[in-house]
């Protein structure tokens, strides 16, 4: 079977007279919503959404009920229901299964280096509490182990007392003007929001408490990948300040008042004054937009319910209600990922912080650990297929390719248009993605390396010194391409896993 991308979708669908659903299902498909999550998570369904010329990629848990409905379970969400007719499944391990499998098998071999290759698994998909668990079990077995000695320190390091939480919410409310924004605090966080108290979400919480929780996960992950593949990485002694404003108008307000520019912008970490700032990605135009047709699915629910055409609109307005749903949270999970990663590489001493000229090197960490939206929180290095695709359109134009135009960061700057900024963006991340996973201690040299560059008068840093700096550290750069590209050819988001499975 073949899987319609949704760019093809999209043009499908613009042959039609256009209506409030399939303004909506364009949104969808446009926004990336619709694309189908980077994580692993079960099973996958192609979904022909009732009424229209659309299909969707989801991923997640099915059963099948009469033979006639499928149930589907996305993580954290409560269930829809679907007529077996408007879906295909592909069944598939969820992962939580594959992990177990890996942890059984080390239990089984009592071999460290099993506990340590689930433990890694673990880690790239996110789940800290598995990969804590492998962590232990091998310590066990071995205590003495190098790697594991280095993870249990981190982990003490981490968990470390930090200074005054009311000095630094202080210092924060100096530093942005912003009085009467109420605090939140975590660990390693003091925020000042204007966020809701109302629980909610599949966990019910505050925003600002999922906000704080999903910063937590990103701080841990950071550095258990750095411990884990041989570098202690020294926490920060203080906690780490952000802003989160309760909706885009507001945030647009703030950060085109500190640079024009921002408004283009999700969010931001300031290296001057060393804070982030996000806003909840559920109030952008976009989502609004996406909200009401999902409340006007739900109304005509209502309305047609004992007709003929009831089970296909429940059907729709319950699927729809869900991805709604998902991409709220998912959108806000990529956004901090990024930006909490270029928040700790510059208060742990691995990147020169606020140094001009390391476009590449910055943003290809901080897409390293992204999580892509559609993918819950997907851990550290996962295949993100958003990122893969604009390394390919790179790899495919002569005139972009050169590695030397990467590291030097003119890539970034002969970018014409948004389009060709995204690219670089992916190009930035499969090169970090494939220094990471291949030569770790190399890269974590050249991070240090520029970080003690001396800026020219401007702030600036020479991009002949970068390229020399890269070519001291990682040698012939011709070889190096070659191999990158090589290693580039094996990497496959799970969307492309699922079509080779099925062909």
């Amino acid at each position: 079977m073949n899987l319609p991308s949704p760019t093809l979708l999209m043009s499908a669908m613009l042959h039609f007279a256009p209506n409030p659903l399939q303004v909506a299902c364009y949104l969808l498909l446009t926004s990336g919503v619709l694309n189908p999550p980077l994580r692993c998570c079960g099973d996958f369904v192609v979904y022909s959404l009732p009424g229209t010329k659309s299909a969707i990629v989801l991923e997640g848990k099915t059963k099948i009920h009469a033979g006639q409905l499928v149930e589907f379970t996305y993580p954290g969400f409560a269930s829809v229901t679907m007529s077996l007719e408007d879906a295909y499944i592909v069944k598939a391990p969820s992962r939580q299964e594959e992990f177990r499998r890996l942890f059984q098998h080390a239990t089984k071999s009592g071999r460290v280096e099993d506990y340590v290759e689930a433990a890694r698994q673990a880690l790239q998909r996110g789940m800290l509490k598995e990969f804590y668990e492998c962590c232990s079990a091998a310590y066990q077995a071995n205590p003495n182990h190098e790697r594991l000695q280095r993870l249990v320190q981190a982990r003490k390091n981490i968990k470390k007392p930090l200074s005054d939480h009311t000095r630094v919410e202080t210092q924060l409310r100096d530093a942005t003007n912003l009085k009467n924004m109420k605090v939140a605090t975590s660990h390693h966080y003091v925020m000042l929001h204007d966020t809701s108290d109302i629980k909610g979400g599949r966990k019910r919480q505050t925003r600002a408490e999922a906000r704080l929780e999903l910063l937590e996960l990103v701080y841990e992950s950071y550095f258990m990948k750095f411990a884990f593949d041989g570098v202690l990485l020294e926490p920060p002694a203080e906690p780490m300040m952000v802003l989160l404003f309760a909706d885009e108008v507001t945030y647009l307000r703030y950060a085109t008042m500190l640079d024009p520019k921002l408004k283009m912008a999700s969010g931001f970490w300031s290296p001057n004054d060393n804070i982030s700032v996000f806003f909840d990605q559920g109030t952008t135009e976009e989502m609004k937009i996406l909200t009401e047709v999902s409340k006007s699915l739900q109304k005509t629910k209502t309305q047609l319910r004992g007709t003929v055409v009831s089970k296909d609109i429940a059907h729709l307005a319950n699927s729809f209600d869900l991805l709604i749903k998902i991409a709220k949270e998912e959108s806000d999970t990529e956004v901090v990922s990024h930006e909490a990663t270029h928040q700790l590489a510059g208060n742990t001493g691995l990147m020169p912080r606020g140094k001009l000229g390391l476009t590449w090197a910055h943003e290809g960490l901080a897409s390293y650990f992204e999580t892509p939206a559609g993918a819950g929180w997907g851990g550290v290095g996962a295949v993100n297929a958003t990122r893969l695709s604009s390394y390919r359109r790179v790899a495919r134009d002569s005139e972009r390719a050169s590695l030397e135009l990467l590291v030097s960061d003119m890539l970034f700057d002969v970018a014409r248009g948004q389009a060709e900024v995204v690219d670089a963006y992916g190009n930035a991340w499969a090169l970090t993605h494939f220094l990471m996973e291949n030569h770790f201690e190399k890269l974590v040299d050249y991070y240090r390396r520029c970080s003690e560059v001396e800026e020219d008068a401007d702030g600036k840093i020479l991009r002949s010194t970068l390229v020399d700096i890269f070519k001291e550290v990682f040698g012939d750069m011709r070889l190096l391409e070659r191999d990158f590209h090589g290693y580039m050819a094996t990497l496959k988001p799970d969307i492309e896993r699922m079509r080779d499975a099925m062909k």
